[in-house]
């Protein structure tokens, strides 16, 4: 069995080459069973903490990534609407026979629509509501 000991050859190591390596080899036949037992116990443990500790990342992360792609695509599909409804908006006011681009004639189209919105809402007696982003 063969075992290593790095030590730090630098005071802050970056990198691999930074550490002194230092190999110490004993025969297994030298070593008492009990011990070996030991030993082979010890280190299925550490392997067992180390795979379950990054399981437990593997499966943390691949979570994090699910609900990025998730909230990625409602992103995608609010702005595919909202060019949608700029797209109609612009359509409407094309057909009205103004420039979407004069934002004058925009402000007063959307002041009469206010007007009309409020209108009805007095005739059919519906409460104002407040928009929710707002």
């Amino acid at each position: 069995m063969i075992m290593s000991h790095f030590t730090p050859a630098v005071m802050q190591p970056q990198s691999a080459a930074d550490y002194l390596r230092t190999n110490l080899e004993v025969l297994a036949k030298d070593i008492h069973p009990m011990d070996q037992i030991e030993l082979h116990k010890q280190t299925g443990e550490m392997v067992y903490a180390s795979l379950a500790n990054k399981t437990l990342v593997n499966y943390r992360l691949e979570n994090s990534l699910n609900n990025t792609t998730a909230q990625l695509e409602l992103e995608r599909a609010s702005s595919q609407a909202k060019d949608n409804r700029i797209k109609a908006l612009e359509e409407i006011i094309i057909e009205l026979g103004h420039d979407p681009k004069d934002i004058k004639v925009v402000q007063a189209l959307l002041k009469l629509r206010d007007a009309d919105m409020a209108a009805l809402r007095k005739m059919v007696k519906v409460p104002a509501t407040i928009h929710p982003q707002t």
